[in-house]
């Protein structure tokens, strides 16, 4: 039995997720506070607005815990398929080589640059996987 791969799975690293959620977290706040600070003191902010920027913020957050928590899910899907593919015969495209390399899958390696499966004694990033057979 012969399966293809239709698509590949990148891996991301979590340093860049969460400096992006401190940035836009951090943005935020100070936006809120430089409005705080410069609002007509004749004209306050309506208990209304300010409740609806509060609920805003509150939506940031969660979007971005939501984010976070796909990427661990993607990061454990992406585990479960290239451990699922020990001991099998593979075909997969290495890093910089026109050649697909093709054998018996004998360990799996994870990086902060990825998942790499050993094919054949070379590696191959579980991405770039183009067949495999039972």
């Amino acid at each position: 039995m012969t399966v293809t791969a239709s698509s590949g799975v990148s891996n991301t690293t979590t340093a860049s997720t969460s400096t992006t959620k401190s940035t836009s977290k951090d943005q935020f706040l100070k936006l809120f506070l430089t409005q705080l600070q410069n609002q007509n003191p004749l004209e306050p902010m309506q208990d209304r607005d300010f409740l609806m920027q509060l609920a805003q913020f509150a939506q940031v957050e969660n979007a971005e815990e939501m984010a976070h928590t796909l990427q661990k899910l993607q990061t454990l899907v992406t585990a479960t398929q290239a451990t699922a593919l020990l001991g099998k015969q593979v075909t997969a495209l290495r890093e910089g080589e026109a050649s697909p390399v093709e054998g018996k899958v004998s360990a799996v390696r994870f990086t902060a640059d990825g998942v790499w499966l050993l094919v054949d004694g070379k590696e191959a990033r579980v991405e770039n996987v183009l067949q495999v057979n039972g």
